[in-house]
């Protein structure tokens, strides 16, 4: 510029292109001193040649201006094109993490409302629905109904199978309630194995009892998982916003009493909430407040049923069967209390009462020369659970120098669904010490031939409902016999259960069924009379 023709030179549209390289790869300090020192200098060349100290001559025109005006053009162009395209490829790079920023957040909102297992809506989003619904409600004068549902035995095959069987379970009865309900009533998951179900403009009773309905056959339905085939029941409790309040914790409440009613009937079945049971909740807290008492004072006895060799017309063993002397309510058998210490996980203390007692009783009858009677103790799937139970009877059995033929645990046909390598183990540790194990109330539950080799087991007790009609109910006998049968050709005993007459001992006998065990013989009762049946039936029947 200096050199040839000043401001007028071609030179001059170099500085545009260096300034726009110095704004891309240098700094915002290095901008600036580059634009103030070729402002200095395109101010110095004006003012120089308007003094007249210094004259830049005229360029003249020619082809290698022009070339030299394109080149910078081009340099320039290039260095724009530059900067557009990073330019826009920061925008479309900005525009990618704004939708990735507004995916995550739709997506947390998502986790928030809605449960991940199932896909329901979960607690949160259950307020947020009745909320809307409320709303809604007010305006037109509607009634809503919350229904409160709870799986009756979920835990059964939850703790047999694992939490993935359970999860399966899960979604699948999700599944089924979601497709019975309107498009504009929710399904919503509360919690663990409880879900509610927000009806609005429902104008009759009879509507929702017959969803409710509708709800308990679609659960009930088989599940299949493993090549097993299980069935679960659920309890339903029902509250509305006409009778009961407008607020969701109110409903929520009303319903879950009302679901336990339900459940204290014998599940499988639904309630409409009324003030009466929420006298059932406060009785199941007291009841649970005075079974941690018990525990602690040792209000519980146990009492034994005898055991009969049918053709030998022996006692051979007790049952085990546990009572409470409630210190005001006096006796209380345990259809009013083990569902309770069941819920409340407080049945764990209780059967290891039970079993220190029970193998105590026995070895002191060996000493006194009562025979050699085996005892029978109830086991729960809580019991079985603890990583600890095999230590437990082992050190129970050592403290009273048992030994473990003279044990037999009893136990549901529920517990042999848990397939776990941890119960086989339990079991066949306890094998090994020769404790003994039966399946109580067999033909009743999960039959399964398979678990009864797998898991040792050496006792069928046949259910009381088999039992108690077997000389009238032809039906009845048949079956009986065939059970008889079967655990004969594997190597089992059989225990009937609940003979009460001379006519059904007869048909046992007939039927080649082992042992007996019911009040035609004796009731539960307590050890001295226990005792003193013993010694006169055997010196009887001797």
């Amino acid at each position: 510029m200096w050199r040839y023709g000043g401001l007028y030179d071609e030179s001059v549209l170099v500085f545009p292109c260096i300034l726009i390289m110095a704004a891309m790869v240098g700094s915002k300090a290095v901008f600036i001193r580059l634009l103030v020192i070729i402002s200095l200098s395109i101010g110095l060349n004006g003012w120089v040649n308007k003094e007249a100290w210094y004259s830049n001559s005229t360029p003249i025109i020619s082809l290698d201006n022009a070339f030299i005006i394109l080149l910078i053009l081009y340099l320039t162009s290039y260095f724009i094109w530059i900067l557009i395209y990073d330019f826009k490829r920061l925008v479309d790079k900005l525009h990618i993490e704004n939708n990735n920023a507004l995916e995550s957040k739709q997506e947390v909102e998502n986790l928030l409302h809605h449960d991940v297992l199932t896909g329901l809506p979960n607690r949160i989003m259950a307020k947020e629905l009745f909320q809307k619904a409320s709303s809604k409600a007010n305006r037109t004068n509607q009634k809503i109904y919350l229904m409160f549902i709870n799986l009756d035995n979920f835990k059964v095959i939850n703790d047999a199978l694992g939490h993935q069987a359970g999860d399966a379970l899960l979604v699948e009865l999700s599944q089924r309630m979601f497709q019975l309900v309107q498009t504009h009533d929710s399904v919503c998951r509360y919690t663990g194995d409880e879900f509610i179900v927000i009806m609005e403009s429902i104008e009759s009773e009879e509507y929702v009892a017959s969803l409710a309905h509708h709800f308990i056959e679609q659960i009930q339905k088989p599940f299949y998982y493993l090549n097993n085939e299980f069935i679960c029941g659920s309890s339903i409790g029902i509250s509305t916003t006409s009778t009961d309040g407008n607020e969701f914790e109110t409903l929520i409440k009303y319903s879950d009493a009302a679901m336990h009613y339900s459940k204290s009937q014998g599940g499988n079945s639904f309630h409409f909430y009324n003030k009466e049971m929420n006298i059932h909740g406060h009785d199941y807290l007291n009841v649970v407040s005075d079974l941690r008492k018990a525990i602690v004072e040792e209000q519980f006895v146990l009492m034994y049923q005898p055991k009969i060799n049918i053709k030998q017309n022996r006692v051979t063993g007790a049952e085990a069967l546990i009572r409470w002397e409630h210190p005001q309510k006096g006796l209380i058998f345990p259809d009013n209390f083990i569902p309770q210490a069941e819920k409340s996980g407080l049945i764990v203390e209780i059967g290891e009462w039970a079993l220190e007692q029970a193998c105590k009783q026995c070895k002191q009858w060996l000493n006194e020369g009562l025979g050699e009677l085996t005892v029978a103790v109830n086991v729960s799937s809580k019991q079985l659970a603890k990583k600890d139970f095999y230590a437990k009877v082992k050190s129970t059995l050592s403290r009273h120098k048992l030994d473990g033929e003279y044990l037999e645990l009893e136990m549901t046909e529920s517990l042999l669904i848990d397939n776990s390598d941890e119960l086989k183990l339990t079991l066949r540790n306890l094998h090994q010490l020769g404790v003994h194990f039966s399946i109580d109330d067999f033909g009743t539950g999960y039959s399964n031939l398979g678990y009864l080799k797998e898991f040792d087991i050496e006792y069928l007790k046949i259910d009381r409902s088999f039992i108690s009609d077997l000389a009238c109910n032809q039906k009845n006998k048949t079956l009986v016999k065939a059970i008889i049968q079967m655990a004969k050709g594997l190597e089992l005993e059989n225990v009937a259960e609940g003979v009460e007459d001379e006519q059904t001992v007869k048909i046992l006998k007939d039927l080649n069924c082992e042992i007996g065990q019911g009040y035609y013989w004796s009731k539960p009762i307590k050890v001295d009379e226990f005792e003193s049946f013993v010694t006169s039936f055997n010196a009887y029947t001797h």
